[in-house]
């Protein structure tokens, strides 16, 4: 089957699976640690789906010393509109691609990506969306950069390029934000207009990489208690990003 034809009978199917009367997640697969609710859109990713979910299972729960009690309900949605419906927000920003709902991972289809998204970054967003759980579990009153980025840095959702092309933007600019900038609380859109994924995602890579998970954890726990967690005040630890962004970033300034 030519590429042409394989789009055209996905659309044919998005638009039967799309009318309002019969859209259902009517199918459901189980695996060790979750269950999906998706349609017949999604048959040809499922299995895919539930591999990077099992897949990423131990190995976060293990970096922040937290397990699942019962087994996590994620929605597969293919048509944008069911998809910010389920997420509460029926008037949301085309790029969405997810959220939590009550009780719920609700993601989009990987095989209808949002625009700005593809294929594997909308199945990692389901990763992105487990690891706020688990984050949410040890403190559920987190700044929003420290929540985003350990989401972004764990699920790898967001394409690197991206990343990198706006951590060159503003060393090159000296125009990094703060993380009194990047805390916007339940203002998500604000969040993403300031480079918020992108830069969070820096932050706590570099926080991984130079004080280790265990610093991390406490960090999340206590998200004010600098000094007494890094031995520096949030001023300094700010200080300690832009030294490790310009120190592992500085080789694609001239890209």
């Amino acid at each position: 089957m030519t590429k042409e034809i394989d789009e055209y009978s996905d659309n044919l199917e998005l638009k039967n699976v799309s009318r309002e009367k019969d859209y259902k997640l009517n199918l459901r697969k189980e695996t060790q640690h979750f269950i999906i609710n998706y349609t017949e859109f999604d048959n040809r990713c499922i299995d895919k789906v539930c591999e990077v979910l099992e897949n990423s299972y131990d190995r976060i729960t293990n970096n922040f010393n937290q397990q699942l009690h019962e087994k996590l309900l994620i929605e597969i949605h293919p048509d944008h509109n069911q998809l910010h419906i389920a997420l509460g927000f029926p008037n949301a920003p085309s790029w969405v691609r997810r959220g939590l709902g009550i009780g719920k991972i609700v993601i989009a289809s990987p095989l209808n990506p949002p625009p700005g998204s593809q294929f594997d970054n909308v199945l990692n967003t389901v990763v992105h969306e487990f690891v706020h759980i688990i984050v949410n579990k040890i403190n559920d009153n987190t700044p929003r950069w420290l929540n985003e980025g350990i989401a972004c840095y764990e699920a790898k959702d967001n394409n690197e390029n991206w990343i990198i092309r706006t951590v060159k933007n503003g060393l090159v600019n000296n125009d990094l934000p703060t993380f009194k900038d990047l805390d916007t609380g339940e203002d998500f859109e604000t969040f993403f207009n300031l480079n918020g994924y992108q830069y969070s995602y820096t932050i706590v890579e570099s926080i991984i990489k130079l004080f280790g998970y265990n610093k991390l954890c406490q960090l999340i726990k206590s998200p004010n208690s600098f000094v007494e967690i890094f031995g520096i005040t949030e001023d300094e630890l700010q200080d300690k990003w832009s030294d490790y962004i310009k120190e592992n970033y500085r080789f694609k300034l001239n890209d």
